[in-house]
């Protein structure tokens, strides 16, 4: 799985998802930012009147526009195919009360003919020997599952029009598949759904919906949340998700830049304006870690891999996160984050899973604990909180002395 770059990022407390510029989603993380992540692949596509499968994210007749709803973390990905004059327009968004995934899609013809139109979804959850995938449907989806989590893809008021939980890797490029297994050990399913007849200038519009469980629940009960959540209301979630997250910016606007006044200015508030939308993305809200960034790299290909926490680099994180009013954030990590992963010598390991377990590492580096002591100094001096330098005095002085 060699994507290296996450375009798009966006999510809650406890969901965390990445896109590419052309609106494919590369890796959902949940319910920590570093550790699970489920999907190999997720590819979307359509098939328009006799042509074989279109996939959103790789045509040779499309075109993409990607942009964020103003001050949010709404991700909106515009693909044109100017063979067929189809326009989609793909939101994305994380609900913030709920830990779901929102996929809305937008169909506009442009053509001055009708366009019969079906959406087809394949994707592969990762697997192994010791978490082995199966794929299952449900009648307006598909569950994939293995023995610690289940992954719901499915509509929110759209049936299924096929399915095909095995091979489907033969038939999808067809855009035309079928099965009569409902069940099936396959690590790869897909389904598609019927959008009908669009109109010149009609607009049709689906909305998919991504769901996890950790096997908390039996598969029933599972079956039933995913009733539950088809009878939200996606519309409202949508606005209030916009609502919450430019409520944020308002909140830990720290700088308070000026308005722009040129496009030099505007590239710079845009780059301030996505890194406050960001940090709260990267932070695990129980332990105060914070990852380096969304994982880039998971063969090892060019790197050790990103999605970690550093104690050094997210020092430095918490410097900026003083600056942009996120004072509890910073206090999290060290108050939460920094004591339990603290050796008992003294001394911080190299990198951390968010939750304070301790991650690959390849060695001591002596800056990851002289990082920490540093930066407990530079929070107090920012904010002369004298409990917090006490409450984090004994750490300090056992990293000093040990």
């Amino acid at each position: 799985m060699d994507k290296y770059l996450n375009e798009g990022i966006i999510g809650n407390k406890s969901m965390l998802v990445t896109f590419s510029e052309k609106g494919e989603l590369l890796r959902l993380s949940y319910p920590n930012r570093d550790n699970r992540q489920y999907f190999r692949y997720f590819h979307t596509g359509v098939k328009i009147n006799d042509s074989c499968l279109i996939n959103l994210h790789e045509d040779i007749n499309n075109q993409y526009l990607q942009y964020y709803d103003t001050n949010t973390n709404i991700l909106n990905t515009e693909i044109t195919n100017t063979y067929f004059n189809l326009k989609i327009l793909q939101t994305d968004f994380v609900t913030i009360k709920e830990d779901i995934l929102v996929k809305k899609y937008t169909f506009i013809n442009e053509n001055n003919i009708d366009l019969d139109v079906k959406f087809l979804i394949h994707s592969e959850l990762l697997s192994d020997q010791n978490n082995f995938v199966s794929g299952m449907k449900i009648d307006t989806g598909m569950v994939q599952y293995a023995h610690d989590f289940s992954v719901a893809t499915f509509s929110k008021s759209t049936k299924l029009l096929n399915h095909q939980i095995n091979d489907s890797r033969s038939t999808i490029g067809s855009g035309v598949i079928g099965g009569k297994d409902y069940i099936g050990m396959s690590k790869d399913s897909s389904i598609s759904y019927d959008i009908g007849k669009i109109k010149p200038e009609e607009k049709k519009e689906l909305i998919i919906c991504i769901a996890i469980d950790e096997n908390k629940k039996t598969m029933q009960v599972f079956e039933d949340e995913i009733e539950r959540i088809r009878k939200i209301d996606f519309n409202k979630e949508y606005l209030d998700t916009k609502s919450y997250w430019r409520k944020y910016v308002k909140t830990h606007n720290g700088l308070n830049l000026k308005e722009p006044e040129n496009s030099y200015e505007e590239k710079i508030q845009d780059i301030y304006i996505r890194t406050i939308l960001l940090f709260p993305l990267l932070m695990n809200e129980k332990t105060g870690g914070i990852i380096a960034a969304p994982e880039v790299d998971e063969n090892l290909t060019q790197c050790g891999r990103y999605a970690y926490c550093w104690p050094r680099d997210a020092v430095f994180i918490t410097k900026a996160l003083d600056i942009l009013n996120m004072k509890s954030e910073t206090e999290n990590f060290y108050n939460i984050f920094c004591k339990i992963t603290q050796s008992k010598n003294g001394m911080w390991e190299q990198r951390f899973y968010t939750d304070g377990k301790l991650a690959p590492s390849w060695g001591y580096q002596i800056d990851e604990t002289a990082s920490v002591v540093y930066g407990i100094y530079a929070h107090y001096e920012y904010v002369k909180n004298e409990e917090f330098l006490k409450s984090n005095l004994h750490m300090c002085e056992k990293a000093i002395r040990d």
